[in-house]
C-alpha cells in the first residue's frame, strides 16, 4: 500500500505542475522522501541555528517529509545572466510556481488526510524573519536529506535536472520509503576549486568563498522586485538568479 501512496504523491506533484500549462517555464518535477527522524534534521539546529525546527516540532506524529523540486526550463534558468535589474522570465516562473505550491501542498494534504494520515504544509517562501534572516525551515536542506541534490558554493542545490528551479516540502505521519540516498557533491568549486563563477557573478558581492551576506542579497532581491513591477505585470518577484544562471549545472537536460 505504501508504495502506491508514494507513487500517488509523486503523481499529484507532477499533475498539479502540468496543470499550469506552462511548458515554457517548468519541467517535470522531482519528488523524494526522507524520514522525519533522520538525525540530519537535528544537526540543522547546529548548522543553521536552534531556531530551525525539526519535522516533529511542526507535526507531532511526523514520520516522513515529502520534498519536491520543480525545475525551470533552459530559457528561464539562463536568462538572469543577461539581466541586471531582475529577469522577467525568472520572475514569472518564481511568481507562478510560488502561487501553485499552495495548490500542490493542499492536494497532497487532502490526499494524505483522506487516507487517515496527518499532514503539515509549509509555505514555499518567506519563512524567515526579515529582521534577522532566521528561517524556521529550509526546503533545500530537507531536499538534501531526501537525496534530491547537493549544495553548491552559491548555497543552492544541484539536482539531476540542475539548480534552476524551486523546492517545497510537506510533512506527514505516513511512513514513506526514501527513494534514494544523498547525492555526491557536484559543485566544481567545492570539489576542486575549479569554478567559482557564482561568487563573481553576484551583483552586490554577497557571496564569498566562506559565507553569504543575506542582508545584502535580500536588498538586491527587493530592488529587483521594484524594477520588475515597473517593467512588467509581476507583483511579487523578489528574485535575482544570477548566481544560479552562471553555474555550469544551472540546467541539466
Amino acid at each position: 500500500m505504501l508504495r502506491n501512496v508514494e507513487r500517488e504523491v509523486e503523481q499529484i506533484v507532477i499533475d498539479e505542475t502540468k496543470a499550469l500549462s506552462s511548458p515554457h517555464l517548468f519541467r517535470t518535477p522531482l519528488v523524494a522522501f526522507s524520514s522525519a527522524h533522520d538525525e540530519r534534521y537535528s544537526q540543522l539546529k547546529e548548522i543553521i541555528g536552534e531556531w530551525h525546527m525539526n519535522p516533529v516540532e511542526l507535526l507531532s506524529d511526523a514520520r516522513s517529509v515529502i520534498s519536491y523540486f520543480v525545475p525551470f526550463t533552459k530559457s528561464v534558468a539562463l536568462e538572469p545572466v543577461n539581466e541586471n535589474d531582475g529577469s522577467p522570465l525568472w520572475g514569472e516562473a518564481y511568481e507562478v510556481i510560488n502561487y501553485r505550491f499552495n495548490h500542490i501542498n493542499d492536494s497532497l494534504s487532502d490526499y494524505l488526510i483522506g487516507l487517515g494520515f496527518s499532514a503539515k504544509t509549509i509555505p514555499s517562501t518567506h519563512t524567515y524573519d526579515p529582521k534577522n534572516m532566521k528561517s524556521m525551515w529550509s526546503h533545500r536542506s530537507a531536499a538534501v536529506i531526501a537525496g534530491l541534490g547537493s549544495f553548491g558554493a552559491n548555497r543552492m542545490l544541484i539536482t539531476e535536472k540542475g539548480s534552476g528551479g524551486r523546492f517545497c516540502s510537506v510533512i506527514t505521519s505516513a511512513q514513506l520509503k526514501p527513494k534514494q540516498h544523498s547525492r555526491q557533491i557536484s559543485c566544481l568549486h567545492l570539489l576542486n576549486g575549479s569554478c567559482g563563477l557564482c561568487i563573481g557573478a553576484c551583483p552586490v558581492n554577497a557571496l564569498t568563498h566562506d559565507d553569504i551576506d543575506r542582508v545584502a542579497c535580500q536588498k538586491k532581491l527587493f530592488k529587483n522586485e521594484r524594477n520588475l513591477k515597473a517593467r512588467t505585470a509581476l507583483q511579487s518577484a523578489d528574485t535575482c538568479g544570477k548566481c544560479i544562471s552562471v553555474c555550469p549545472f544551472a540546467y541539466i537536460e
